[in-house]
Protein backbone atom coordinates (compact mmCIF):
# COMPACT_ATOMS: atom_id res chain seq x y z
CA UNK A 1 0.00 0.00 0.00
CA UNK A 2 1.75 3.30 -0.78
CA UNK A 3 0.84 5.39 1.94
CA UNK A 4 3.23 7.19 4.34
CA UNK A 5 3.14 8.14 8.51
CA UNK A 6 4.69 11.05 8.23
CA UNK A 7 4.02 14.47 6.23
CA UNK A 8 4.87 17.31 6.37
CA UNK A 9 5.72 20.91 3.76
CA UNK A 10 9.20 22.78 3.19
CA UNK A 11 10.04 25.50 1.11
CA UNK A 12 13.73 26.38 -1.41
CA UNK A 13 14.73 29.30 -3.02
CA UNK A 14 16.61 29.67 -6.48
CA UNK A 15 17.40 32.57 -8.23
CA UNK A 16 17.39 32.74 -12.20
CA UNK A 17 17.44 35.60 -15.01
CA UNK A 18 14.04 36.81 -13.58
CA UNK A 19 15.14 36.98 -9.76
CA UNK A 20 14.81 34.77 -6.83
CA UNK A 21 11.34 32.27 -6.61
CA UNK A 22 10.82 30.52 -3.68
CA UNK A 23 9.00 27.27 -3.73
CA UNK A 24 6.72 25.25 -1.22
CA UNK A 25 6.20 21.40 -1.68
CA UNK A 26 4.63 18.26 0.64
CA UNK A 27 7.20 15.69 1.42
CA UNK A 28 6.52 12.23 2.64
CA UNK A 29 8.21 9.32 4.50
CA UNK A 30 7.03 5.81 6.15
CA UNK A 31 10.18 6.39 8.70
CA UNK A 32 10.10 9.88 10.17
CA UNK A 33 9.18 13.85 9.94
CA UNK A 34 12.95 14.51 9.41
CA UNK A 35 12.83 12.42 6.32
CA UNK A 36 9.63 13.42 4.92
CA UNK A 37 10.77 17.08 6.02
CA UNK A 38 13.90 16.33 3.71
CA UNK A 39 11.81 15.30 0.71
CA UNK A 40 9.93 18.37 0.86
CA UNK A 41 12.91 20.42 0.67
CA UNK A 42 14.21 18.29 -2.52
CA UNK A 43 11.25 18.54 -4.28
CA UNK A 44 10.88 22.37 -3.62
CA UNK A 45 14.73 22.80 -4.34
CA UNK A 46 13.28 20.96 -7.77
CA UNK A 47 10.72 23.10 -8.50
CA UNK A 48 12.45 26.48 -7.91
CA UNK A 49 15.21 26.11 -9.77
CA UNK A 50 13.10 25.09 -12.58
CA UNK A 51 10.78 28.26 -12.72
CA UNK A 52 14.26 30.02 -12.03
CA UNK A 53 15.46 28.42 -15.40
CA UNK A 54 12.68 29.71 -16.85
CA UNK A 55 10.92 26.54 -17.72
CA UNK A 56 7.27 25.78 -16.76
CA UNK A 57 7.67 22.19 -17.38
CA UNK A 58 10.06 19.05 -16.40
CA UNK A 59 10.72 16.33 -14.63
CA UNK A 60 8.33 15.86 -11.73
CA UNK A 61 7.11 13.60 -9.60
CA UNK A 62 4.07 11.81 -11.37
CA UNK A 63 0.54 10.98 -9.77
CA UNK A 64 1.17 7.25 -8.81
CA UNK A 65 4.55 7.97 -7.97
CA UNK A 66 3.68 9.56 -4.39
CA UNK A 67 1.75 7.86 -1.70
CA UNK A 68 -1.86 10.44 -1.63
CA UNK A 69 -1.39 12.94 0.80
CA UNK A 70 -3.53 11.60 3.90
CA UNK A 71 -2.92 11.15 7.14
CA UNK A 72 -2.61 7.36 8.68
CA UNK A 73 -4.84 7.92 11.55
CA UNK A 74 -4.92 3.82 12.22
CA UNK A 75 -3.31 0.85 10.89
CA UNK A 76 -4.50 -2.92 10.86
CA UNK A 77 -1.49 -5.56 11.45
CA UNK A 78 2.38 -4.78 12.49
CA UNK A 79 4.86 -3.36 10.03
CA UNK A 80 5.60 -6.92 8.63
CA UNK A 81 1.78 -7.86 7.72
CA UNK A 82 0.13 -4.48 7.73
CA UNK A 83 -3.42 -5.60 6.10
CA UNK A 84 -4.84 -1.84 6.19
CA UNK A 85 -5.10 1.38 7.00
CA UNK A 86 -7.14 4.17 7.89
CA UNK A 87 -7.02 7.81 5.96
CA UNK A 88 -8.32 10.84 5.79
CA UNK A 89 -9.02 11.93 2.37
CA UNK A 90 -8.56 15.55 0.55
CA UNK A 91 -12.50 16.76 1.79
CA UNK A 92 -12.44 14.93 4.91
CA UNK A 93 -13.85 11.41 4.70
CA UNK A 94 -12.07 8.37 5.85
CA UNK A 95 -11.09 5.39 3.71
CA UNK A 96 -10.06 2.22 4.42
CA UNK A 97 -7.08 1.53 2.15
CA UNK A 98 -6.36 -2.69 2.23
CA UNK A 99 -3.92 -4.60 0.98
CA UNK A 100 -5.70 -8.04 -0.32
CA UNK A 101 -9.65 -7.64 0.73
CA UNK A 102 -10.88 -6.42 -2.59
CA UNK A 103 -13.51 -3.12 -2.89
CA UNK A 104 -15.23 -3.15 -5.73
CA UNK A 105 -16.60 0.58 -6.64
CA UNK A 106 -19.50 0.55 -9.10
CA UNK A 107 -20.73 4.15 -10.65
CA UNK A 108 -24.24 3.53 -11.92
CA UNK A 109 -23.56 6.59 -14.45
CA UNK A 110 -20.29 5.11 -15.68
CA UNK A 111 -21.95 1.47 -15.91
CA UNK A 112 -25.35 2.51 -17.76
CA UNK A 113 -22.41 3.56 -20.56
CA UNK A 114 -20.78 0.37 -20.70
CA UNK A 115 -20.98 -1.50 -23.83
CA UNK A 116 -22.22 -5.20 -23.99
CA UNK A 117 -21.53 -5.64 -20.41
CA UNK A 118 -23.70 -6.85 -17.85
CA UNK A 119 -25.30 -3.70 -16.24
CA UNK A 120 -25.66 -2.12 -19.21
CA UNK A 121 -29.21 -2.37 -19.15
CA UNK A 122 -29.74 -2.51 -15.61
CA UNK A 123 -28.40 0.38 -14.59
CA UNK A 124 -30.72 2.55 -17.02
CA UNK A 125 -33.45 1.88 -14.61
CA UNK A 126 -34.58 3.71 -11.94
CA UNK A 127 -31.99 3.90 -8.72
CA UNK A 128 -35.15 1.47 -6.65
CA UNK A 129 -35.39 -0.80 -9.77
CA UNK A 130 -31.76 -1.33 -10.51
CA UNK A 131 -31.27 -2.42 -6.80
CA UNK A 132 -33.93 -5.34 -6.80
CA UNK A 133 -32.87 -8.99 -8.41
CA UNK A 134 -32.35 -8.60 -11.81
CA UNK A 135 -29.00 -6.51 -10.38
CA UNK A 136 -28.31 -9.12 -8.16
CA UNK A 137 -28.71 -11.98 -10.11
CA UNK A 138 -26.02 -10.00 -12.74
CA UNK A 139 -23.87 -9.31 -9.35
CA UNK A 140 -24.67 -13.04 -8.60
CA UNK A 141 -23.36 -13.69 -11.99
CA UNK A 142 -19.81 -12.08 -11.78
CA UNK A 143 -19.18 -14.14 -8.51
CA UNK A 144 -20.41 -17.90 -9.49
CA UNK A 145 -18.73 -17.85 -12.53
CA UNK A 146 -15.18 -16.70 -10.89
CA UNK A 147 -15.84 -19.19 -7.88
CA UNK A 148 -16.33 -15.90 -5.04
CA UNK A 149 -18.26 -14.93 -2.33
CA UNK A 150 -19.05 -11.37 -1.95
CA UNK A 151 -21.12 -8.63 -0.04
CA UNK A 152 -23.01 -6.16 -1.94
CA UNK A 153 -23.78 -3.07 -0.70
CA UNK A 154 -25.82 0.16 -1.95
CA UNK A 155 -24.12 3.79 -2.37
CA UNK A 156 -25.10 6.99 -2.98
CA UNK A 157 -24.09 7.11 -6.82
CA UNK A 158 -23.90 3.44 -7.37
CA UNK A 159 -22.45 -0.13 -5.43
CA UNK A 160 -19.89 -1.52 -3.75
CA UNK A 161 -19.13 -4.89 -3.31
CA UNK A 162 -16.25 -6.86 -1.06
CA UNK A 163 -15.50 -9.94 -2.07
CA UNK A 164 -14.88 -11.69 0.95
CA UNK A 165 -13.94 -15.27 0.24
CA UNK A 166 -10.19 -14.59 -2.07
CA UNK A 167 -7.40 -11.99 -1.64
CA UNK A 168 -6.13 -10.02 -4.39
CA UNK A 169 -3.22 -7.78 -5.27
CA UNK A 170 -4.19 -4.27 -6.03
CA UNK A 171 -3.09 -3.51 -9.65
CA UNK A 172 -2.37 -6.69 -10.54
CA UNK A 173 -3.58 -8.15 -14.20
CA UNK A 174 -6.14 -10.94 -11.97
CA UNK A 175 -7.75 -8.11 -10.29
CA UNK A 176 -8.16 -5.54 -13.07
CA UNK A 177 -9.67 -8.32 -14.63
CA UNK A 178 -12.35 -8.94 -12.17
CA UNK A 179 -13.28 -5.39 -11.76
CA UNK A 180 -13.46 -4.89 -15.47
CA UNK A 181 -16.05 -7.64 -15.11
CA UNK A 182 -17.91 -5.86 -12.37
CA UNK A 183 -17.93 -2.71 -14.84
CA UNK A 184 -16.09 -0.79 -11.69
CA UNK A 185 -15.10 3.09 -12.44
CA UNK A 186 -12.32 3.11 -14.34
CA UNK A 187 -10.99 6.09 -12.29
CA UNK A 188 -10.99 4.06 -8.77
CA UNK A 189 -9.47 0.71 -11.17
CA UNK A 190 -6.83 2.92 -11.83
CA UNK A 191 -6.34 4.33 -8.54
CA UNK A 192 -5.99 1.11 -7.30
CA UNK A 193 -3.33 0.27 -9.54
CA UNK A 194 -1.32 3.58 -8.76
CA UNK A 195 -1.72 3.51 -4.84
CA UNK A 196 -1.34 -0.28 -4.54
CA UNK A 197 -4.30 -1.34 -2.44
CA UNK A 198 -8.20 -0.90 -2.85
CA UNK A 199 -10.05 1.91 -1.13
CA UNK A 200 -13.54 2.29 0.31
CA UNK A 201 -14.95 5.75 1.82
CA UNK A 202 -16.57 5.40 5.31
CA UNK A 203 -18.01 8.06 5.88
CA UNK A 204 -20.11 10.73 4.02
CA UNK A 205 -19.06 13.45 1.28
CA UNK A 206 -19.36 16.52 2.98
CA UNK A 207 -21.57 18.31 0.33
CA UNK A 208 -23.98 15.51 0.57
CA UNK A 209 -24.62 16.13 4.26
CA UNK A 210 -24.97 19.86 3.90
CA UNK A 211 -21.78 20.46 5.01
CA UNK A 212 -18.37 22.09 3.25
CA UNK A 213 -14.75 20.48 3.00
CA UNK A 214 -12.15 21.32 5.30
CA UNK A 215 -10.67 24.80 5.21
CA UNK A 216 -7.00 23.90 5.62
CA UNK A 217 -5.17 21.42 3.80
CA UNK A 218 -3.29 18.23 5.12
CA UNK A 219 -0.42 18.47 6.41
CA UNK A 220 -1.35 21.65 8.69
CA UNK A 221 1.45 23.95 8.49
CA UNK A 222 0.38 25.63 11.57
CA UNK A 223 -1.01 25.21 14.83
CA UNK A 224 -3.89 27.51 13.74
CA UNK A 225 -4.60 25.39 10.60
CA UNK A 226 -4.69 22.47 13.27
CA UNK A 227 -7.09 23.98 15.02
CA UNK A 228 -8.99 25.23 12.43
CA UNK A 229 -9.46 21.48 10.86
CA UNK A 230 -9.69 20.02 14.31
CA UNK A 231 -13.38 22.62 14.60
CA UNK A 232 -14.38 21.47 11.19
CA UNK A 233 -13.86 18.01 12.02
CA UNK A 234 -16.45 18.77 15.15
CA UNK A 235 -18.99 20.12 12.86
CA UNK A 236 -18.31 17.12 10.00
CA UNK A 237 -19.16 14.36 12.61
CA UNK A 238 -22.14 15.89 14.06
CA UNK A 239 -23.42 16.68 10.45
CA UNK A 240 -23.02 13.30 8.95
CA UNK A 241 -23.93 11.48 11.85
CA UNK A 242 -27.74 10.74 10.59
CA UNK A 243 -26.11 9.71 7.17
CA UNK A 244 -24.71 6.65 6.09
CA UNK A 245 -22.20 5.77 3.62
CA UNK A 246 -23.62 2.45 1.82
CA UNK A 247 -26.17 0.36 2.70
CA UNK A 248 -25.80 -3.75 3.18
CA UNK A 249 -28.12 -5.31 0.71
CA UNK A 250 -27.27 -8.83 0.56
CA UNK A 251 -24.20 -11.72 0.47
CA UNK A 252 -23.13 -12.73 -2.68
CA UNK A 253 -21.90 -17.20 -3.20
CA UNK A 254 -21.25 -19.13 -0.63
CA UNK A 255 -20.94 -16.56 1.83
CA UNK A 256 -17.43 -17.97 2.90
CA UNK A 257 -15.17 -15.18 4.46
CA UNK A 258 -10.84 -15.34 4.62
CA UNK A 259 -10.21 -15.28 8.45
CA UNK A 260 -8.02 -12.43 7.85
CA UNK A 261 -10.87 -9.83 6.48
CA UNK A 262 -13.47 -10.60 9.14
CA UNK A 263 -12.62 -7.80 11.82
CA UNK A 264 -11.75 -5.40 8.41
CA UNK A 265 -15.59 -6.09 7.20
CA UNK A 266 -17.50 -5.66 10.82
CA UNK A 267 -14.98 -2.53 11.08
CA UNK A 268 -16.28 -1.59 7.49
CA UNK A 269 -20.16 -2.06 8.47
CA UNK A 270 -19.70 -0.23 11.87
CA UNK A 271 -18.12 2.77 10.45
CA UNK A 272 -19.94 3.37 7.22
CA UNK A 273 -23.28 2.57 9.25
CA UNK A 274 -24.21 -0.11 6.48
CA UNK A 275 -26.42 -1.66 8.48
CA UNK A 276 -28.68 1.43 9.78
CA UNK A 277 -31.60 2.85 7.69
CA UNK A 278 -29.77 6.33 7.31
CA UNK A 279 -29.85 8.15 4.19
CA UNK A 280 -26.98 7.36 1.90
CA UNK A 281 -24.04 10.49 1.66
Amino acid sequence: MKTARYWTRGEADAAGRGGSFRAIARGWSDESIEAARSKAVEIARRVAERVAGGSSSGPRYPYGDRPLPEPVLREFGGDQNRRAILTRNAYGALVLNTDRMMFVDVDRKTAAHAKGGLFSSLFGKSKTESANGPLIDAMRAVTDRNKLAARLYETAAGYRLIVTSASFQAGSKEAETLLAEFHSDPLYIRLCRMQESFRARLTPKPWRCQFHAPPVEFPFETADDQSRFEKWEREYDAKGASFATCRFVCELGSGSVNPDFRDLIDYHDQESKALALHKLA
